[in-house]
């Protein structure tokens, strides 16, 4: 039986562990805090994420020892926050990814280098470029671990092994399709939770719904010129990984980076909306990098820029996203 390991405890890492617990998968899980392992040992639950979902594991599927489920597993998942992700594979080296297939579910930039998760995995591990696979949505965690009707895509050099990984999630509610276009997807995925943090501004600060679809008819052609700059391909922004998921980041209710947005438009600060939440909202940390490559390749995202300068220069939300919409088709 194939072994595969998951690594990161938080929703969407809890989200998978179930989904491949369901097909019977033979599954080893990484989990940071032993105090985490202990409860889900006790319990049969996570403590912090997705509470109130039931995870049959036995104790030695379980281990804060990450280089020994990575030995141990011909599948590697990875659920890790991208602000997290080096410090979590440092204690990795290239043996224990030799010959396996890698499976990021990151939605996010590597921190001050702006680097792409598959860049940065495939180059620090010396891996084949089709042993990466990038699993992107429109799959929120909730909705996943409910049964509810789910689309994932699979980027990857190899359709065959986008395919051989898709076949371990795919159930009759998880439905699976393939992309090789790993860069633009990782882009796309990046940029729709910046603009899901550019929705939950709007609305807490008074815009309504038909304001909100102007800024995502916005947000997709900000898209479209970002990805022909940095990824030129032949590819259909209106499919599901791409405009799908940036449409159910912006709209839904299980959308971190919007209810993030949400906070801030409400007026909390950027430090007090982090600590309320617990949860990573991966554009706080993607706008940042995000300038920074719009100032070298010289495409001017007219969103991301709003949203940086109220997260970061603590502008008026109300008065940039008025400044914003001055712009807008």
């Amino acid at each position: 039986m194939t072994k595969i390991g998951v690594i990161g405890g938080g929703s969407y890492g809890t989200a998978i562990v179930k989904t491949l617990l369901d097909k019977d998968g033979d599954v080893f899980w990484w989990l940071r805090k032993q105090d985490t392992i202990d409860s889900i040992n006790l319990k049969g639950r996570n403590p912090k994420y997705l509470r109130a979902v039931d995870l049959k594991l036995k104790p030695e599927q379980l281990s804060t020892d990450i280089r020994e489920i990575c030995r141990q597993s011909d599948i590697i998942f990875i659920a890790v926050p991208s602000v997290f992700l080096r410090e979590t594979l440092l204690q990795l080296d290239d043996s224990d990814m030799e010959g396996k297939l890698i499976v990021s579910t990151t939605k996010g930039l590597i921190p001050h280098d702006h680097q792409l998760i598959s860049d940065y995995i495939i180059k620090n591990f010396h891996l084949n470029a089709d042993q990466f696979i990038f699993l992107t949505g429109p799959a929120h965690a909730e909705e996943v671990v409910t049964k509810r009707k789910t689309y994932l895509t699979l980027a990857s050099s190899s359709e065959e092994n986008a395919l051989r990984a898709g076949s371990f999630l795919e159930t009759d509610y998880i439905a699976v399709r393939t992309s090789t276009d790993v860069p633009g997807l990782e882009y796309a995925a990046v940029l729709k939770n910046i603009y899901a943090i550019a929705a939950g501004i709007s609305q807490s600060v008074g815009y309504g719904d038909n304001f909100l679809a102007v800024l995502m008819s916005n947000a997709i052609r900000e898209m479209d010129m970002m990805l022909k700059q940095e990824c030129p391909a032949d590819r259909n922004l209106m499919s599901s990984g791409y405009l799908g998921d940036l449409l159910v980041t912006a709209f839904s209710k299980f959308s971190r980076n919007r209810t993030f947005g949400s906070m801030i438009g409400h007026g909390y600060s950027t430090k007090a909306a982090l600590i309320e939440m617990n949860m990573i909202p991966e554009g706080h940390y993607a706008v940042k990098s995000f300038c920074k490559l719009m100032r070298e390749s010289c495409v001017k995202l007219r969103i991301v820029s709003a949203v940086y300068k109220i997260l970061y220069n603590q502008e008026d939300p109300l008065k940039t996203l008025q400044a914003l919409e001055e712009g807008f088709d």
